[in-house]
């Protein structure tokens, strides 16, 4: 079975569903089958594909008596032979404990397949299985701790290189890093984690690097390799489809910037992302049949995005494959995106667009793909609205999807480099809130956008919380979603200070959870598919009850969360 991952959003402006909740029954469990003793260690009965033992009331064959001058046979250790169960290959055979010398004679085999073809680690298995070399993948991954072969960046390794990187650079030298041979990409990791270089910056003298990298100065820089010409190419379809879809009459020219995007929770191509969003996520906590409903309920509606697309749901489209991990989901919406804009014979920067990305996902490496997508986005918020004749509050108008609540599980550091680039005083202008719910956003939006750039600890913060709650009280609708941002807010306002290992008694620490409790209850015991993101807090909680040593407590939360899980209908379908 293929492994899932996920990533978690949804649109925060939809209305709250009261819609009863539906407990699904649990599997049952598979049958398990007694085993028979044996001299030598056996997999379960349950894993073997085939028994050996004698068919039921027959005796196994006699075996010769062993004659008192005889030297007696030989038996196998346990740690000499090993019988192994491979999950990868469903196959059971044996595996013996090789001698360094062995394994140094296939070393070479081994790296090529693993490092130079980059091969699964099943996979290596399977071809030296076939040349009469069997290994567990426990050995297999000690004896590459021992030779070096790994195919990622650690932190400890990303800091030694900045620090060699740095004093070659203070000797004139260009540097360029290899890993095996192959160059390492250092900007890629630091733009995946969401950080700096100087977020890692330690100082000393840099350390040896490890055997397996290698330091060298890489030949001129020419402008033609910078980048490639696709990358570049896709990024101008950007913003060429921007100043496109910006003149698009989405909303009225008097409709406050703040509260603009609120118009786009009842957009159906909102709900199809958002459905493609909630399929990822159930995937990766292994809700496959839930997922694949939700999965089909979004596709039914993504071809909106050609022929009746929007900057919100372009922006939208591009915020969902920064966080999803599921790249069959990420590479089949852009395959049919592409499809469709091919059908209909659709024509312009949107189509080119969409097919250019779909073939550009399939002939580069993921992390490659990735930073693209992370650069479009970036740019895309960096916009100059006069240079490149857009209407004015174009930009600013997308502020609000940049900063709608996201699940527990996501990577943080993308986003923070993204709200950095937002402005809340470009949010101010134009018409002001004229109502009470157009104010209620208006504050909403700048508590969000001013606790995410300061890290919740502005003092801003615990005013404009308490005005949201104070001015939704009587709210007829969107109560939940108001209370979320307003309750958040404050739980992360009193967290900002408590350091793991702070007692559980600290006030920090009671402050913070008596807030986020109140977030999570606002999700228990029902399904939204469009405020899923509260069902995220509830692994929040559990992290902050271990971070106080409140064990009890934190096995409660992840109980809470499972349970939740189970509130999600099998057979869901979004109404109209």
């Amino acid at each position: 079975m293929n492994e899932y991952e996920y990533v978690f959003v949804a649109n925060n402006y939809a209305p709250a569903s009261d819609s009863g909740s539906l407990v699904v029954a649990h599997r049952s469990q598979p049958q398990r089958h007694p085993v028979l003793p044996s001299s030598v260690p056996t997999p379960p009965a349950t894993l073997s594909p085939a028994s050996t033992q004698s068919p039921p009331g027959q005796s196994p064959p006699a075996e010769p008596a062993v004659q008192s001058h005889d030297p007696e046979p030989a038996k196998p250790t346990p740690t000499q032979m090993q019988s192994v169960f491979s999950s990868q290959t469903g196959e059971s055979y044996r595996s013996q404990q090789h001698t360094a010398q062995v394994w140094e004679s296939h070393k070479e085999e081994i790296r090529r397949l693993y490092l130079d073809e980059n091969r699964p680690l099943k996979e290596v298995m399977a071809v030296m299985r076939q040349k009469g070399f069997r290994a567990t993948v426990r050995m297999y991954k000690s004896r590459f701790d021992k030779w070096g072969f790994s195919k990622n960046n650690s932190k400890r390794e990303v800091v030694t290189m900045l620090q060699v990187q740095r004093q070659r650079n203070a000797l004139g030298k260009r540097t360029a890093f290899q890993r095996n041979g192959r160059e390492i990409a250092i900007d890629a990791y630091l733009k995946r984690k969401g950080i700096s270089q100087y977020d890692l910056a330690e100082p000393g003298i840099a350390q040896s690097l490890p055997e397996h990298l290698r330091c060298v100065t890489p030949p001129p820089e020419t402008p033609l390799i910078i980048q490639t010409g696709g990358a570049l190419s896709l990024q101008e379809l950007v913003l060429q489809t921007v100043r496109d879809l910006s003149w698009n009459p989405y909303c009225p020219a008097d409709v406050p910037l703040v509260t603009s995007a609120a118009i786009y929770r009842g957009d159906a191509l909102r709900c199809a992302i958002t459905d493609i969003t909630n399929a990822d996520w159930l995937f990766h906590v292994g809700h496959y049949n839930r997922g694949g409903v939700m999965c089909e309920q979004g596709f039914k509606s993504l071809h909106l995005m050609v022929t009746k697309p929007s900057i919100y749901g372009l922006l939208h489209l591009l915020l969902f494959h920064l966080d999803a991990h599921n790249k069959g989901i990420i590479k089949e919406v852009w395959r049919y995106l592409a499809a469709y804009s091919a059908t209909v014979r659709a024509d312009g920067p949107l189509t080119r667009l969409f097919q250019g990305i779909s073939k550009f996902i399939n002939t580069h490496e993921f992390d490659e793909y990735w930073n693209l997508i992370f650069e479009c986005t970036e740019r895309l918020l960096l916009i100059d609205e006069q240079s490149s004749g857009l209407p004015d509050g174009t930009i600013a108008r997308l502020y609000p999807l940049i900063f709608i609540p996201r699940a527990h599980q996501y990577k943080q550091g993308p986003y923070r480099r993204l709200q950095s680039r937002c402005d809340w005083n470009r949010l101010t202008r134009g018409t002001k809130p004229r109502v009470p719910e157009e104010m209620a956003i208006y504050e909403a939006s700048e508590l969000l956008i001013i606790g995410a750039q300061s890290r919740w600890q502005d003092k801003r913060v615990l005013p404009l919380a308490e005005s949201v709650l104070e001015k939704t009280r009587n709210f007829a609708y969107n109560v939940d979603f108001f209370v979320y941002i307003a309750m958040n807010a404050l739980a992360h306002y009193h967290r900002a200070d408590f350091k793991p290992g702070d007692s559980a008694a600290s006030p920090k620490h009671q402050l913070s959870i008596q807030y986020l409790e109140q977030v999570c209850h606002l999700s228990e015991g029902k399904w939204d598919a469009d405020l899923g993101y509260f069902m995220g807090d509830l692994e929040k909680l559990e992290d902050w009850y271990r971070e106080a040593g409140d064990t009890f407590m934190a096995d409660n939360a992840h109980k809470r969360w499972r349970d939740s899980l189970e509130m999600i209908p099998i057979q869901w379908q979004r109404m109209p």
